[in-house]
């Protein structure tokens, strides 16, 4: 089966063990940004402050677009068929860096987009392609602690196999034999990827559902040098299922 230029659909699995693993993750996940509500919401009841009334809205924005983005990947792998167009990679980076900023200047972060050239189109679901990529800029701002630099870096760059699109920053100790026992231990674990999240790591699963869905998987890969989590993009000529 072969998808070409417009649209086109392709057979999606479900596996009701993965999705019950996600759950449980999200669930864990979701604990933080109610528990950072509750906290602020009770500094603003002793002070009126501005700024906690950002960090209000934007921690609740987290929790929210956690819950709709696990909503959109069960809701995918119900689906028979998934109708892919030809996306602009670029054009997503920048629409998720812009959602990203605010809660990214509540923890003293910078955002850039870099892309290393123009790149045609790829064929994939552009609304679960920012939802995972949202979902990744939130876990990475989440553990901006642990990062070399307060900088985190929307990237895509050409590779052998296609276009290679995540997020990098400069995270010590993340490595693909980690990010694998990861995979195998989330829903199971409080902290499976320690290297990147302090938590659950609900959002870096669900985005890596949400990729799956378009038959890619998140890595661990390299831009400028700078580790992170990334999918490799077909561009729409070569997208083929075997």
């Amino acid at each position: 089966m072969t998808i070409s230029e417009g649209y086109k659909g392709f057979m999606l699995a479900s596996d009701n063990g993965s999705s019950e693993r996600l759950l449980q993750a999200m669930a864990e996940q979701l604990k933080v940004p109610l528990m950072q509500i509750a906290r602020q919401s009770e500094l603003s009841q002793r002070v009126y402050d501005d700024d906690s009334y950002s960090a209000i809205t934007n921690i609740a924005e987290i929790g929210l677009q956690l819950v709709d983005s696990y909503l959109l990947s069960s809701q995918l792998k119900n689906q028979n068929t998934l109708l892919l167009e030809p996306v602009a990679v670029s054009s997503i980076l920048f629409d998720v860096a812009h959602k990203l900023d605010p809660i990214a200047k509540q923890y003293d972060l910078s955002l850039e987009v870099n892309l290393a050239g123009k790149y045609e189109p790829i064929m994939g679901h552009r609304k679960s392609l920012e939802a995972a990529f949202t979902m990744l800029g939130y876990s990475y701002i989440e553990t901006s602690n642990n990062s070399e630099q307060p900088v985190i870096i929307l990237g895509a760059h050409k590779s052998s196999y296609g276009l290679v699109a995540g997020l990098f920053a400069g995270q010590k100790g993340l490595t693909t034999d980690m990010f694998r026992r990861a995979r195998a231990l989330y829903g199971t674990s409080r902290q499976p990827l320690p290297a990147l999240s302090p938590s659950a790591g609900a959002g870096i699963f669900i985005a890596d559902s949400l990729f799956q869905s378009m038959a890619t998987r998140l890595k661990v890969a390299h831009h400028h040098k700078l580790a992170g989590l990334a999918v490799t993009l077909l561009p729409s000529r070569q997208l083929q299922l075997v």
